[in-house]
């Protein structure tokens, strides 16, 4: 009888010991005849070749001879989230960290193009893929495109990658909550996202030559779940944008005072979505009674799925609607003032593959209370407060202490501070960099 992994929140099955009753060796249920039609290039055997093989020459010793990397840098296009923030700062990084190396990032329109990245040297090339869906974009136009352009790697920052080029591959799988948060991604507007997400991924894993994790929790739930080898994965921590550690500017600290109307306010930070227990958040915001001095809670994030609503709703029940505010998503100044003037951060979520709020608040001298939940315990490592989410009474209790106790956010402001110091970009870009030559070199 197969052993079966079943994946929290929903009853959807992985089995992780049963193959495939097709050639593939991908996991039951993760495989179909209409997705091993997107595998198979003209020509070739519809048995995905293991990562190594193909008809691309595997350069044995690179020597001086300059790398060419292609990079996914769609994903920084329009209001980044956090994969996108990632794609922005790791290049950023990277770029001038290797200047014999030859970048070629793809959009999907050239007017994409994140401002951020601009200032990027002469070692860069942007080429536009256009497509009428994302994954026709990147498994049918990306694999020709890589191939007219000579490409030696390609990274995808962000789970999806071209199956059909057979050239060297990485991949960042930032967390893999769309199985562990499954019932978080069951709704109307993100059915397609998760259809995409948890079909691509398994695909893009198996493909990939190395697979980069942004901590220890995500490289658990990534080889467990799809039975991924843990010599393939590197744990490559993020980190804040150096912009951060600046002092927020009186035109920015003005903008974010407008928001919480002057008036002090506790911060959320993210994209709106259920399995970011903003609804606990609401209701232990209520139950503090904070809100009776005059502070406010910001929520500040993109709302794609109409989550808002539901969270407006949760506010007028707990009769706090007035003191609940959402900017929507925030530009980059407004962020760091907003940073800067609450009195603290919270995360309650319930997954989070990193955590990138917390580490730029770390680099504004914010206190943070965190969920005890996946990879926010080893980010945050001494460096503000956790609680139990499913305890709402232990939120409501530091609500309260975070907004009477001076010392109390002192101390967290102190922590927060000291572990800031544990990230750089200029790491995670160094590590990454040796994460590619690894690859060229077949290790």
């Amino acid at each position: 009888m197969p052993s079966a992994d079943p994946i929290s929140g929903c009853g959807f099955v992985v089995d992780t010991s049963a193959s495939c009753c097709c050639t593939c060796d991908l996991p039951s249920g993760l495989c179909s005849w209409c997705w091993r039609s997107v595998l198979e290039p003209a020509g070739r055997s519809s048995r995905l070749e293991p990562a190594g093989r193909g008809s691309r020459p595997e350069p044995a010793d690179r020597g001086p001879e300059p790398m060419k990397i292609g990079f996914d840098a769609s994903v920084a296009s329009g209001q980044p989230g956090g994969t996108g923030t990632y794609a922005v700062q790791l290049l950023n990084a990277l770029v001038p960290m290797r200047p014999d190396w030859t970048f070629v990032l793809y959009f999907r329109r050239m007017t994409d193009a994140n401002p951020l990245l601009a200032g990027l040297g002469d070692n860069v090339v942007r080429v536009a893929v256009p497509g009428r869906t994302n994954v026709a974009r990147i498994q049918l136009a990306l694999p020709r495109q890589l191939e007219q352009d000579a490409i030696d790697l390609y990274h995808s920052p962000g789970y999806f990658l071209p199956l059909r080029w057979p050239g060297p591959k990485v991949v960042t799988i930032h967390d893999m909550n769309m199985y562990v948060q499954a019932r978080n991604w069951l709704r109307l507007a993100k059915l397609r996202a998760w259809a995409d997400l948890s079909v691509q991924t398994p695909l893009s894993a198996r493909v990939a030559r190395r697979i980069i994790v942004d901590s220890m929790s995500a490289q658990r739930d990534v080889t467990r779940l799809l039975r991924v080898r843990a010599s393939r994965v590197r744990v490559i921590p993020l980190a804040p944008d150096p912009y951060f550690d600046e002092a927020a500017r009186p035109e920015e600290t003005a903008a974010a005072e407008a928001i919480g109307d002057g008036k002090p306010y506790v911060l959320f930070v993210g994209i709106l979505s259920p399995q970011k227990n903003l609804e606990g958040l609401v209701d232990a915001f209520a139950s503090s009674g904070i809100w009776r001095q005059g502070v406010q809670l910001v929520i500040a994030g993109a709302d794609h799925e109409g989550y808002q609503r539901e969270l407006e709703a949760a506010a007028m029940r707990a009769s706090v609607a007035g003191f609940v505010k959402f900017p929507g998503y925030v530009p980059r100044p407004t962020l760091r003032g907003l940073y800067g003037s609450a009195t603290c951060l919270v995360l309650p979520s319930y997954g989070e593959g990193f955590g990138l709020p917390m580490v730029e608040a770390m680099a504004c001298g914010v206190p943070i209370l965190a969920a005890n939940r996946q990879a926010l315990p080893e980010v945050l490592d001494g460096g503000g407060q956790l609680f139990d989410p499913a305890k709402p009474e232990d939120l409501v209790v530091l609500l309260r202490k975070v907004t009477d106790d001076r010392e109390f956010r002192h101390e967290l402001t102190q922590r927060a501070v000291t572990r800031r110091k544990d990230f750089s970009w200029a790491r995670t870009a160094a590590a990454t960099a040796d994460v590619y030559e690894e690859v060229l070199r077949g290790a």
